[in-house]
């Protein structure tokens, strides 16, 4: 083999040697880029996870606070409140509140029955038996003495549409604090407003209350209990109403405690 051949092969040899060595730099470089992209993925996807496992965490925790809407804040509202659990034992006695208005806590063992949307002032409808239905995933929309006239029936017009989980109660254990006449409450939640307004109460039972009537969808991250409220409405003569009085609560007119014959419906214990 002469001079030339011998020198050719050696280019020829370095040429591939050159050319394999710039393959390799390509190989690397884009296997890299990817290798970092899906690393870059990777820990993205974790750091989302976590943040949002601590903002769903942060959200269920005690005295967290949901902002309210703008129609919420157009009827003088505060944000919704994760409240403290207040218990949720059976009694037959009155049970002395810490919180007006209550948003769980001991209750009577029957609930408020399906059916009545709205309890006028002079019902007499105990409060222990609305926490009942608080617990079954109800909304209770609970107006104080000092509501005007005007804004108790707009509540009771409301209450009809408002769907099978809200319920208009009377609270007659004093006035609310700090001018908030109309509070919304679910089990463990509360938000306090100044006036009755439409949208705000559709938004709290949209978020708050249980869909179902049987309880199967609902899930409280609190409430013990989570089937439908299934009592019906006791007006024995020493029942919480009288046969007027129920009548009257069903109907919309002004409850009294009216004498008269009393009849006694039957009850259905709680589950």
């Amino acid at each position: 083999m002469g001079k030339k051949s011998t020198e050719r092969n050696a280019r020829l040899e370095q040429l591939r040697r050159e050319q394999k060595r710039k393959a390799r730099q390509r190989a690397l470089l884009i296997y890299g880029t990817t290798g970092v992209v899906v690393i870059a993925l990777l820990v993205g996807i974790v750091i989302y996870s976590i943040a949002d496992s601590n903002a769903k965490s942060k959200t269920h925790k005690v005295g967290y606070v949901a902002g309210g809407s703008s129609a919420a804040v157009a009827a003088g509202c505060t944000g919704t409140v994760n409240d403290a659990s207040q218990g949720s034992s059976h009694v037959s006695t009155t049970v002395n509140y810490k919180v007006s208005p209550p948003s769980s806590g001991s209750h009577n063992p029957d609930p408020l029955p399906d059916g009545i949307s709205f309890y006028n002032p002079a019902s007499g409808i105990p409060t222990e038996r609305a926490v009942h239905n608080l617990e079954h995933g109800f909304v209770v929309g609970w107006y104080d003495t000092s509501l005007p006239a005007a804004q108790v029936e707009k509540l009771r017009s409301l209450a009809k549409d408002a769907g099978p989980r809200f319920i208009g109660v009377p609270w007659t254990r004093g006035a609310f604090p700090d001018g908030k006449h109309f509070v919304l409450t679910g089990w463990d939640r509360t938000q306090r407003c100044t006036t009755v307004s439409a949208d705000v109460i559709k938004q709290f039972v949209d978020k708050h209350a249980n869909p179902s009537l049987d309880g199967a969808t609902w899930d409280s991250p609190t409430a013990p209990e989570s089937g439908a409220a299934g009592g019906t409405l006791d007006v024995s003569a020493d029942g919480p109403l009288t046969a007027a009085a129920a009548g009257s609560a069903a109907s919309g007119d002004a409850a009294t405690s009216g004498a008269g014959t009393t009849t006694t419906a039957p009850t259905t214990p709680a589950p």
